[in-house]
């Protein structure tokens, strides 16, 4: 399958592409985010790169591997390295494959769009976007689980795609590890899994034993590897836990951080602290789980006011707002913080459940379209450039002046063209339920789980860019004529 691929004259451009438009990209984020700035070697460090990295160096010290709050699927690729290197040089080891994976994952998505029966030059468009797409070569520098999760899923759906085209038992199982890797680095890519294998074993042309198997074959790398998981967690906390041990960091569950972001998210605000616009930082919360003041800088930060009731007045907040300033006060004895947590603890649960009673409409339905827009509007993200543009201006600078305009382009047309494909699913439809899988993932995050960091939206982005390259193609009635594969 791969051998005879790798010998046409296409896939070989795809590569060039790859590595000349993603690598060259990668250069600039690299030197822009990361270059020799960094504990861990070359990358980009944010607050959850210790859950990542300190799990594994307390595993090799003989402590076990803890904390394990996190699942150790992005600790792997950390353990691969450290075991022969320093800190430092196992972290640029995983900047660096996280890199030659992306490249990979751009040839591979052409080859989906192949196996999804595009034209030639939808394979084309699709390679070139997404080595183009900015958004999502960022968190190649960055020791960050999005990077390695978009790759593993792209790789494990060609596994399931290609499985459909020819039959490959071997491709469901090549298929399955990926996407199972997919899941230890971001748990709630168990859905793209799972509805993946749904469509296995719902195949109507293929006899029952067929689809058993099938469906046995792609789910096998995860079943050993989270029975694994689950078994050690029962033997080290006598507890079940087949994913994550815990949705939140442990810093945070002791900090009124958290209260607050569980009244924002029942209500529908943005709890990301370090978004300058965040309503969390009208509460006095600027700089994380220790609420010091800090130097972030507001801009044009206000009251929820969606978060009014009957019992919920500006009053209240601004008494909760007052909490939280002395809670961050250096002055505030460790008894008074104490009793201020549990306060506001207290309080959150309390509102909520005024939130509930008094407004369902707003808590059911309104907060989480609240959610959704701050979502689709990348909260938390940031711009491509932390200071200046200027270094990435002399190289390309159309996927940066243009990033704005590519992620809304491709968000909303993805989305049309998911809805779409839907809307004419016929029986075994390939694209139909890979529109299914990237609406599902997509709207989980703000719908299901009341998130909406921005960065959440990174490993669908590939997605949304193939499903708006098919439904062009087939609006404008060209079919799959010479191939790249």
């Amino acid at each position: 399958m791969w051998w005879g691929w790798l010998k046409q004259r296409d896939t070989w451009v795809f590569i060039a592409i790859a590595v000349i438009v993603r690598g060259a990209l990668f250069s600039v984020f690299l030197r822009g985010h990361g270059l020799h700035e960094a504990w861990f070697g070359w990358g980009a460090e944010t607050g959850d790169t210790p859950g990542y990295f300190e799990p594994i160096e307390s595993f090799l010290d003989g402590h076990a591997y803890r904390p394990d709050y996190r699942m150790p699927g992005y600790g792997l690729a950390y353990l691969l390295f450290r075991s022969f290197t320093t800190p430092q040089g196992a972290g640029t080891g995983v900047i660096l494959l996280q890199a030659l994976l992306g490249m990979v994952s751009v040839v591979v998505l052409a080859r989906c769009a192949k196996l999804l029966d595009a034209p030639r030059w939808a394979q084309y468009a699709t390679c070139i976007l997404h080595a183009l797409f900015a958004r999502v070569i960022l968190y190649d520098a960055y020791w960050l689980t999005e990077s390695f999760c978009t790759s593993a899923m792209i790789l494990g759906t060609h596994g399931w795609l290609a499985h459909q085209r020819n039959g490959s038992k071997a491709a469901l199982v090549w298929g399955g590890a990926w996407l199972m890797w997919a899941v230890f680095l971001r748990p709630v890519q168990l859905v793209w899994l799972v509805l993946l294998a749904v469509s296995l074993l719902s195949n109507s042309r293929a006899p029952w034993r067929a689809r058993f198997v099938a469906t046995a074959l792609f789910l096998l790398p995860f079943t050993l590897a989270d029975g694994w998981w689950v078994r050690r967690n029962a033997v080290m906390h006598g507890e079940i836990a087949p994913l994550s041990r815990g949705v939140v960091m442990p810093e945070l569950l002791s900090s009124p951080m958290h209260p607050l972001m569980r009244f924002l998210q029942a209500t529908g605000g943005n709890y990301i602290h370090w978004d300058p616009s965040a309503h969390i930082r009208w509460f006095n919360m600027r700089e994380g789980p220790l609420g010091r003041p800090g130097p972030r800088v507001d801009r044009n930060v206000v009251m929820p006011g969606f978060a009014l009731c009957e019992h919920i007045t500006e009053d209240s907040l601004r008494v909760w707002a007052a909490d939280m300033s002395r809670w961050s006060d250096d002055g505030t004895t460790p008894e008074e913080r104490i009793a201020l947590f549990r306060s506001m603890n207290a309080r959150s649960d309390r509102f909520v459940q005024y939130y509930k009673d008094e407004r369902p409409w707003q808590y059911a339905i309104a907060s989480r379209a609240r959610l959704t827009a701050l979502y689709f509007g990348l909260a938390g993200s940031g711009a491509l450039f932390r200071s200046s543009e200027r270094e990435a201006r002399w190289f390309m600078p159309s996927p940066f002046l243009l990033d704005a305009p590519m992620h809304w382009t491709v968000l909303i047309g993805g989305l049309i063209a998911a809805l779409l494909a839907i809307l004419r699913w016929k029986r075994g439809s390939q694209p139909a339920w890979v529109a299914f899988v990237t609406l599902t993932s997509i709207f989980l995050i703000p719908w299901g789980l009341r998130l909406c960091e921005g960065r959440y939206l990174v490993p669908m982005y590939p997605w949304l860019i193939l499903l708006l390259v098919l439904t062009i193609a087939q609006q404008t009635g060209t079919r799959s004529g010479t191939t790249a594969g």
